[in-house]
Parts: C-alpha cells; sequence; structure tokens
C-alpha cells in the first residue's frame, strides 16, 4: 500500500523546480529593484511599490510551498500545518494590500489590471486553504489540485515582475502604457520634427 510520504515524495522534482526558478526570479526582481531605489520610491510610484510587494509575496509563497514538499517523510500534520501557516499569512498580507489599494483610488484609476494582479492571488490563497484542510485529513486528491494553484501564482507572479521591469524603465513622468486610452499615441515631439522639416525645404 502507497503511504502518505511515498505520494509527497512524487512530487518532488516538480516542486524542486518550481522552487529553483521561484528563488531565481524573485533574485533577479530584488536586483533590479535595489538598483532603481529612486523609481521605487518616489512618492508617485505608490502603485509601483504595491505591485512590487504583492510580486514578492507570490515568489515567496511559492518558494515555501515547494520547501514543504521536499521535506522528507512528510505526514499530513507535516505538510497540512506549514501549509495553513504559510497560506494564512501570505493571505494576511495580500487583503491588507487590497484593502490599501482601495483607500487610495488613484492606484487603480488606470482600470482594473492592478485590481486583477491581487484578485487572482487572493483567489489562489483561498483555494490553498482548502486544500490544506483536505490534506489535515490525509486525504491526497488535494495534492493535485494544489499543482494549478502554485502554476497560477508562479505565472502571475513573472507577469507582476515584467511589468515592473516595463513601468521603472519608461522615462520619468510618462504613464503607463495601459492608463492611456485606447487608440492613443504619444505625440511626437515637436523639437524632432523641425530639422526634417527644415531639411525638407
Amino acid at each position: 500500500m502507497v503511504t502518505f510520504a511515498q505520494i509527497v515524495e512524487g512530487w518532488h522534482d516538480f516542486y524542486h523546480v518550481i522552487g529553483d526558478a521561484s528563488a531565481a526570479l524573485m533574485g533577479l526582481l530584488f536586483v533590479s529593484l535595489s538598483l532603481n531605489i529612486p523609481v521605487v520610491t518616489r512618492k508617485a510610484n505608490a502603485e509601483l511599490r504595491l505591485l512590487a510587494v504583492q510580486t514578492f509575496i507570490s515568489y515567496i509563497a511559492t518558494l515555501m510551498f515547494a520547501v514543504i514538499f521536499l521535506i522528507p517523510d512528510q505526514g499530513p500534520l507535516g505538510l497540512g500545518l506549514p501549509m495553513l501557516g504559510i497560506d494564512l499569512i501570505v493571505l494576511y498580507v495580500t487583503v491588507a494590500r487590497i484593502l490599501e489599494m482601495r483607500r487610495n483610488r488613484s492606484y487603480i484609476r488606470g482600470g482594473g489590471g492592478l485590481a486583477l494582479r491581487f484578485a487572482a492571488p487572493l483567489l489562489c490563497f483561498a483555494a490553498v486553504l482548502i486544500i490544506a484542510a483536505s490534506v489535515l485529513m490525509g486525504r491526497t486528491a488535494g495534492l493535485y489540485w494544489f499543482v494549478p494553484v502554485v502554476i497560477v501564482l508562479f505565472w502571475i507572479a513573472s507577469l507582476n515582475a515584467w511589468d515592473l521591469l516595463l513601468q521603472m524603465g519608461r522615462p520619468h513622468g510618462e504613464p503607463p502604457a495601459r492608463s492611456r486610452p485606447l487608440g492613443a499615441h504619444r505625440a511626437p515631439d515637436k523639437g524632432k520634427q523641425r530639422p526634417e522639416k527644415e531639411a525638407g525645404l
């Protein structure tokens, strides 16, 4: 008869890859943010800081979930309790960031893009509560449902990280691309057009 620990051990390779990828991307994001401290700490970039915090939370959660699956001889309590504890912490932080965003409507003036980046991890963390409860009862079916949750968390965190890099790289004072109306284009620089007109003359 296959034991609970043997079933968990069968997932070691998957969570080893997810853990390594999360740690690597989180480290690269940390370095990138460290090199752009003046941009991140700018008062006008509060939305950027919110997105950075949520991105780190998603990566840390994915990494921590992977770590507890790599512990040998895991039983229902040894796996379910850490999973539940980690999830409650990241769920609390995510809800706190959402409440902060709702208090300051300027964070979402460009549409629901930022809200969506918070809603997806929130749904994932809520699903982990149910999965952790099933693991504590010794059921292994929840381990299969946990896989798409981890993949979605990693995917959302990677999208957030890419969005952060793009926003930090744009010139100072230029609004984010998603906050512009659809079909609107950036007005050309008149100073750059003058030489071309003179050359045509």
